[in-house]
């Protein structure tokens, strides 16, 4: 049985990971909170925790803070210092792949740039989260560079230490049920049409742990099948077999 570390295992992705990949799967969280079956460390610190990394297959890296506005003060350790110490302990543990929660942020600056189906991963980076202050949209870049900065890191990791590393844009995968006709209707078109569902959120992490090992470096878009969404899915389907169950306003089932 594969061993599967996954950081950030009380968030709410973490949760969701854990429970769908507990019955196929051995697994260790790890979460800054206190919580029954989790150990308690905080990432952005080298320490003792680097010990669980031994003898893992997979690293899902879903640790950070995950507010789009937040300030750098509060990103830098977090989903900086983090990144930079679970990349080191899972290259030194000689773990065989790391899977990395990047964010759609890292091509926020594209919003209202791109036709649907046209948002790749091959494009320029444009990082940003858009944002209305006093009636006039802004773009910040701060969430979205820490998540690119992840992403590259990734990379070098995988050229310089064999690591095979896939880096997930992941779309918005809402706390609890996360059901289509529960999105709310006040928020544009920009951030429903990035909707993960749960189910195609796990499949996609459990696509990940058991995508060949031939897949050295890859970043994905993580969205479910929504219609008319710029985010093109192609790539995603090719390169781990992907095949997305939901869809807003689609015909996924």
């Amino acid at each position: 049985m594969k061993r599967i570390l996954i950081t950030g295992g009380a968030g709410n992705l973490g949760q969701k990971a854990a429970a769908h990949l507990s019955a196929n799967y051995g697994l260790t969280l790890i979460d800054r909170r206190e919580r029954e079956g989790v150990i308690a460390a905080d990432l952005s610190r080298w320490g003792e925790w680097t010990n669980e990394f031994e003898g893992v297959d997979t690293v899902v890296h879903l640790a950070a803070n995950p507010h789009p506005g937040a300030s750098w003060a509060e990103l830098l350790e977090p989903n900086v210092d983090t990144v930079m110490n679970v990349y080191e302990a899972s290259a030194r543990a000689g773990v065989r792949r790391l899977v990395f929660a990047s964010s759609n942020h890292a091509m926020g600056g594209y919003k209202d740039r791109c036709k649907p189906g046209k948002l790749t991963t091959d494009l320029p980076p444009l990082p940003g989260t858009p944002d209305v202050r006093n009636g006039v949209e802004q773009v910040t870049p701060g969430y979205g560079t820490t998540k690119l900065i992840g992403e590259r890191l990734g990379k070098w990791y995988s050229e310089m230490h064999g690591l095979s590393f896939i880096a997930l844009r992941i779309g918005w995968v809402r706390r609890e049920e996360n059901l289509a006709a529960d999105l709310p209707t006040n928020q544009g078109e920009w951030l429903p049409e990035m909707w993960l569902s749960n189910r195609d959120f796990c499949q996609i992490i459990e696509k990940c742990i058991e995508a060949p090992d031939s897949v050295r470096f890859a970043v994905l878009n993580a969205m479910s099948a929504n219609r008319g969404m710029a985010w093109d899915l192609e790539h995603t389907r090719r390169v781990i077999g992907y095949q997305p169950m939901d869809g807003r306003g689609s015909d996924a089932c």
